[in-house]
C-alpha cells in the first residue's frame, strides 16, 4: 500500500507545541492546546535540571523522535485510513507502511505522556509548597491583626493553587486522550495483524486453486487453517461472557447514577455540589464501561469476519476437491448433473443478490431523507437530532455490511462459473 499515507506528506501541520519545562513558566501549556494562562511571571529551572540528569540513551532516543516534524494526521484519521483500506480488500500486514506508521505514532504519543508526567511531577512539587504556605497563613489569620496583614498573601497563594490545580487537570485530560489514542492505534495494529494472517493464507490457497491443483489431505495448509480458526473462535468465545457481565454492571451503575441525580432535591448547596461530583464520577465510569464494551464488541465483529473468510476458504477447498474427483471419475452423467446443480445454485445466488440490492436501495433513500432532515436542523442539538443521526449511522452500517455480503456472494458465483468451466472441459464435445 504505497500511497496509504501519501496525504500525510502533503499536509504540513504547525510544529508541535512543546510542554513547558517549568512549573512557573509563563508559557506553560500542553502540547495539544490545553493551555492555561501564565501561572506567575517568575521562572524555575527544576524540570530542565531533571531532564539533564535523565539517562543519556533515553534522552537521545526521545530527541530523535521529537525532532521529526509532526506530519501525521490525527489518530482518528490514521485509523480511518486503515479501516477503509481493509474494507476495500487491500492487503496489510506487519511489514506494511501503514502498520509501521501506526507503531511510530503510538511510540510518539507515549513519549508525549512521559513528558506530561514529568510536568505533573514538577507542578505537584510546587503545589506542596503552596499548600504548606496556605496552612501557615491560615494559622496566622486567627491572630490579632492577622487577617489584615496576611489577606493579600493568602489571596495570592490561593490563586496560585487554583491555577496549578487547573493546569494539572488540563494535563490529566491530555493524558487521557493520549491513552485513548494509543488504545485506538493498538487495536488497529491488532486488526492488521489478524487480517494479515488470514488474508496471507487465503491468498496462498486461492493461488493454488486457480492453477487447478488439488491439496493433498496431509498438506500443512489444513493445519494452518485449523489453528487460525480455533484461535479466532476461542477468543470470540472468551469475550462473550465478558460482554454479558459488562452489560449487567452497566445497568446497575446507570441505575445508581440516576438515583443519585434524583436525590439532590432539598439538599444544601454544598451537599448538592458533592452529590453532583458523585454523579459525574458514576457517569464517567459508565462512559468508560461503554467504551470497553465497544472494544469487546469490536473483537467479536472482527473475529466473526475473519472466521467467515476462513470458512468460505474451507468450503472452496472442499468443493474444488469434489470437482477434481468428479473429473477423475470420467462419469459424464454425474458431471452433467453437477453442472446443472451449479447452474441452479448460481441462479439462486443471483436472486439473493437482487433481494439484498433492492433492500439496500430502499435504505439508501431513507438515508437521503434523514440527511435532508438533519441539514434542516443543522444548528439544533436535541434528542431528535441525536436519534436521527443514530438512524443514519445504522443505515450506513447496514449498507456497508450489505456490500461486504454482496462481495462474498459474487465470489461464490464466480466459483460456480469456474467449476462449471472445469467440468465442461472434461465432457466430450461441447458438453451441456
Amino acid at each position: 500500500l504505497r500511497t496509504m499515507f501519501a496525504p500525510l506528506l502533503r499536509r504540513q501541520l504547525p510544529a508541535t507545541l512543546r510542554l513547558a519545562a517549568l512549573p512557573r513558566s509563563a508559557a506553560l501549556m500542553s502540547r495539544r492546546g490545553c493551555g492555561c494562562q501564565p501561572l506567575w511571571p517568575s521562572a524555575s529551572e527544576a524540570l530542565k535540571e531533571a531532564k539533564a540528569d535523565s539517562n543519556a540513551l533515553d534522552s537521545t532516543k526521545q530527541r530523535s523522535l521529537r525532532r521529526r516534524e509532526h506530519r501525521w494526521m490525527s489518530v482518528t484519521d490514521m485509523v480511518t485510513e486503515v479501516e477503509q483500506a481493509l474494507v476495500k480488500g487491500e492487503r496489510l500486514d506487519r511489514e506494511s507502511e501503514a502498520y509501521i506508521n501506526l507503531k511510530h505514532e503510538a511510540a510518539r504519543i507515549r513519549l508525549d505522556n512521559d513528558e506530561i508526567t514529568a510536568q505533573v511531577h514538577e507542578l505537584k512539587k510546587a503545589r506542596r509548597s503552596y499548600v504548606a504556605q496556605e496552612d501557615e497563613i491560615t494559622a496566622k489569620l486567627h491572630e490579632d491583626g492577622g487577617f489584615a496583614l496576611n489577606e493579600a498573601t493568602m489571596t495570592d497563594v490561593l490563586q496560585r493553587l487554583r491555577e496549578v490545580d487547573l493546569q494539572l487537570a488540563a494535563f490529566r485530560n491530555q493524558q487521557q486522550q493520549n491513552i485513548r489514542d494509543v488504545g485506538h492505534l493498538k487495536r488497529t495494529m491488532s486488526r492488521i495483524e489478524k487480517h494479515g494472517e488470514v488474508t496471507s493464507l487465503v491468498d496462498r490457497i486461492d493461488g493454488t486453486l486457480h492453477t487447478s491443483k488439488a491439496f493433498d489431505k496431509n498438506d500443512p495448509v489444513f493445519t494452518e487453517l485449523s489453528e487460525l480458526f480455533i484461535g479466532l473462535q476461542t477468543e470470540f468465545d472468551k469475550v462473550a461472557p465478558k460482554v454479558l457481565s459488562y452489560e449487567q454492571d452497566l445497568c446497575s451503575l446507570t441505575t445508581m447514577a440516576q438515583t443519585t441525580a434524583l436525590d439532590m432535591a432539598g439538599k444544601s448547596f454544598r451537599e448538592a455540589d458533592d452529590a453532583r461530583m458523585t454523579l459525574v464520577s458514576h457517569l464517567q465510569q459508565a462512559k468508560r464501561m461503554l467504551a470497553h464494551l465497544a472494544r469487546l464488541s469490536d473483537i467479536q465483529i472482527l473475529n466473526a469476519q475473519e472466521i467467515g473468510m476462513l470458512t468460505r476458504t474451507q468450503s472452496q477447498i472442499r468443493r474444488h476437491t469434489q470437482i477434481q474427483d468428479l473429473i477423475k471419475s470420467a462419469n459424464n452423467d454425474q458431471i452433467t448433473a453437477k453442472i446443472i446443480l451449479l447452474q441452479e445454485d448460481t441462479s439462486s445466488l443471483r436472486n439473493t443478490i437482487r433481494d439484498i440490492e433492492a433492500g439496500m436501495e430502499s435504505r439508501s433513500k431513507e438515508s437521503l431523507a434523514i440527511i435532508s432532515k438533519l441539514r434542516s436542523l443543522k444548528d439544533v442539538l436535541s434528542a431528535e437530532t441525536g436519534k436521527l443521526r443514530e438512524q443514519l449511522i445504522a443505515s450506513i452500517h447496514a449498507e456497508e455490511q450489505g456490500k461486504a455480503r454482496l462481495a462474498a456472494l459474487r465470489g461464490e458465483k464466480l466459483q460456480n462459473i469456474r467449476f462449471s468451466a472445469m467440468l465442461r472441459s472434461a465432457l466430450p464435445g461441447d458438453g451441456v
